[in-house]
């Protein structure tokens, strides 16, 4: 049975749907890094970084090369990062409207 592009959708947001693996995703913007560089920017312990790498992987969000004995993963796609930077936008729009409705003296 073929997966409709919702199915597809709903599991790519799924993978995006954890504060942990938004800030590891957050910094893998900057260039490819290995699990140690992003334990070391995270304060995550390497278990927790490398099984949430895996979920990203997973769902095709994250790829990652071999150099040597270690891993190193990268966004797959630029316009990843552009979809956080989206959704964060509208969310704080959210928050400043919700804000003016409960304080709408303050602004």
């Amino acid at each position: 049975m073929e997966r409709s592009i919702f199915d597809i959708q709903a599991d790519f947001c799924k993978a995006m749907g954890n504060a942990t693996r938004l800030q590891i995703l957050h910094i893998l913007r900057e260039h490819p890094m290995i699990v140690n560089e992003i334990v070391a920017q995270t304060g995550f312990s390497q278990s927790m970084v490398s099984r949430q790498l895996s979920i990203l992987r997973a769902a095709g969000v994250v790829d990652c090369q071999r150099h040597g004995t270690e891993m190193s993963y990268q966004i797959t796609d630029d316009k990843i990062g552009e979809v956080c930077d989206l959704v964060r936008n509208v969310l704080m729009e959210q928050m400043k409207k919700r804000s003016n409705v409960l304080f709408p003296d303050q602004q």
